[in-house]
């Protein structure tokens, strides 16, 4: 008799366990998977969300393919003035304190990264021409001039006015009038001369003044030859910050470039590096357009002093082409 009490005590339990499991196994199916987004400013910390959206629709919400998804599944994703960047190795205390917050990195709830992108008009990337105003200093003249060039990222070319090309020229300013475009690694030089002849002169890139774009068109480059330093830098006013990456040039020289998350400008995917003037432009790696806003280099240093949305018109009517020996 015991013997038959016992059993049905034992189905009981069998079946209690079994329901619990197909309950568990019915509560995992019901889980949703979150992704962690931290929204920072500088100086001020950073806030972290949990986003009811897979990596993939992030993806998709920030035009980006290969981008969150291709990280690794601990990384966290943050957003600054607009700009994605992708966090592997940090800790969310270490993220809040990189951007100027203290103590434990707080945690938000009902964030709704659909509406945050589109309140903040983050959705779009027009690709603006760009007046960029620098500080060049030229170490074999020994002196430093300030000017203003303009990149036009749809024309795929850059414009360097008169007043500003002509401080680079020994001697030259004040007696000829030069205004150069550059284009497809050509540089397009309107002279007028002091006879008041006009001349349109072309010219190899590397003919330029300071270091080619040469230095940086290659991503395999890039990537064997420069790392990042550890130092970083707040960019202009800005809430975003500048990191610096030492490295090579193609010729084997020692090399320094600051890099910032451009806001406003994408480059196609397969797309490596748009640069002008003095090499000042934009790069892309990982998935993320970056503006080189600093350069310093055995021959020249260079810094954007200033950036902003701009236009700019020249007209080549009577220009005669002029030819140099040997080009």
């Amino acid at each position: 008799m015991k013997i038959i009490k016992i059993m049905p005590r034992l189905e009981t339990v069998l079946l209690v366990c079994v329901a619990l499991s197909f309950s568990c196994k019915s509560k995992e199916s019901e889980m949703v998977m979150t992704e962690t987004v931290a929204t920072c400013q500088a100086e001020q910390g950073c806030t972290f969300y949990a986003v009811e959206l897979t990596r993939a629709e992030i993806d998709k919400l920030l035009n980006k393919n290969a981008f969150f998804t291709a990280a690794k599944s601990e990384a966290i994703l943050v957003i600054t003035d607009c700009v994605p960047m992708i966090e592997e190795e940090q800790t969310r205390e270490a993220i809040h304190t990189k951007y100027g917050g203290s103590g434990e990195a707080p945690s938000g709830e009902g964030f709704d990264f659909r509406n945050y992108l589109l309140q903040h008009a983050c959705l779009t990337f027009p690709n603006h021409t760009k007046r960029i105003d620098y500080t060049a200093v030229d170490k074999m003249q020994g002196k430093t001039v300030e000017g203003y060039s303009f990149l036009n990222i749809k024309g795929r070319e850059a414009f360097i006015p008169n007043e500003s090309f002509i401080k680079l020229l020994e001697d030259a300013e004040g007696i000829v009038q030069v205004d150069a475009f550059m284009r497809d690694r050509v540089m397009v030089q309107y002279m007028v001369d002091p006879e008041g002849n006009k001349w349109e002169i072309r010219m190899d890139i590397g003919m330029t003044y300071g270091p080619s774009p040469e230095d940086v068109d290659n991503l395999a480059h890039f990537n064997q030859h420069f790392k990042k330093t550890g130092n970083r830098a707040r960019f202009l006013q800005t809430g975003l910050y500048s990191e610096e990456y030492t490295g090579k040039d193609a010729e084997g020289t020692d090399m320094n470039i600051w890099l910032v998350p451009s806001a406003d400008v994408m480059l196609p995917p397969d797309e490596f590096a748009m640069v002008g003037f003095l090499n000042i432009g934009y790069i892309q790696l990982g998935g993320v357009t970056y503006l080189m806003h600093k350069f310093t280099s055995s021959l020249f240093d260079v810094e954007v002093t200033g950036i902003q949305d701009d236009e700019y018109s020249f007209d080549p009517t009577g220009y005669r082409p002029f030819s140099l020996p040997g080009f």
